[in-house]
């Protein structure tokens, strides 16, 4: 059975951070994903993590995103910025159960050259590949859309593909985000079975509006089966903002133990997916 987890910058936004991993967990998730979670100490969430049955899946190394940074692996003049990016990812994920660590290779401003700058990324992600390697971290790689970053490094699958190829690093993977593939290339199920050698997590989003499974065109109980038949035994994460409440909102998790605690299992448990 498929195994998903919420990202908590994007569900159950109706409480404060530290009370989303209670939330999560009492609707049925085993693991989260929390995209920048350093503003608390780590023993802090771990702490959370432990109490709640919980296991942390992903976090993103840190950088400043309000400020509109994406990321800054592939920019010029940024690199010990990012190597103590990195360093700070990397002690703080020991510390919390070893989650994947996404990398963002940044936006690509007016006059920056894109292949000098792919070139870079490449450069860093093997750089931070082997400085994860000792505590047996993983990093993640994510193309993301035009239409979400216009300015972003890379949008295509084929573009991250590349970058692990090139590398060769084994604990480099790629995120196949539901979102943005149907946003930029479509032919969901045909990207997921190329891309299937390097893929090192998954996350769901539908379009328009990346709202969760049921309110747009991607038929996510078909796409599942896929998942389920290509033989899948990492996370799925819930990276989509809900269309309304987040507990209102869950009845498409319901075959797989997601529900609303409020209405108790065995009616979630009656709800058809999507």
């Amino acid at each position: 059975m498929l195994r998903f987890d919420p990202n908590l910058r994007w569900l159950f936004t109706e409480l404060p951070m530290l009370d989303r991993y209670q939330a999560a967990a009492e609707a049925g998730f085993r693991g989260v994903e929390v995209a920048f979670p350093y503003e608390y100490p780590a023993k802090e969430i771990a702490a959370r993590l432990e109490a709640n049955g919980l296991q942390l899946v992903q976090i993103l190394s840190p950088f400043d995103w309000d400020a509109g940074e994406r990321g800054m692996a592939a920019l010029p003049g940024r690199e010990e910025a990012f190597k103590d990016s990195i360093r700070t990812a990397v002690d703080y994920a020991v510390q919390v159960g070893n989650p994947m660590i996404h990398v963002m290779p940044g936006n690509m401003r007016p006059g920056l050259d894109r292949v000098e700058c792919m070139q870079r990324f490449m450069e860093n992600i093997a750089w931070a590949a082997d400085h994860a390697r000792p505590a047996g971290l993983t990093l993640i790689l994510e193309p993301c859309c035009r239409a979400r970053f216009p300015d972003f490094l890379y949008h295509r699958l084929e573009e991250a593909v590349k970058v692990l190829e090139t590398i060769r690093r084994d604990n480099v993977k790629l995120c196949f985000d539901t979102f943005h593939i149907q946003m930029e290339e479509g032919a969901i199920t045909d990207h997921l079975r190329a891309a299937w050698p390097h893929l090192g997590h998954i996350q769901i989003g539908n379009v328009p509006g990346r709202h969760e499974p049921g309110t747009g065109e991607i038929h996510f109980p078909f796409l599942f089966e896929q998942i389920e038949s290509l033989g899948w035994n990492g996370w799925v994460g819930c990276e989509y903002t809900p269309s309304g409440p987040t507990l209102d909102t869950l009845g498409w998790g319901a075959p797989y133990g997601i529900r609303d605690p409020r209405q108790g299992a065995s009616k979630a448990l009656e709800r058809v997916a999507c």
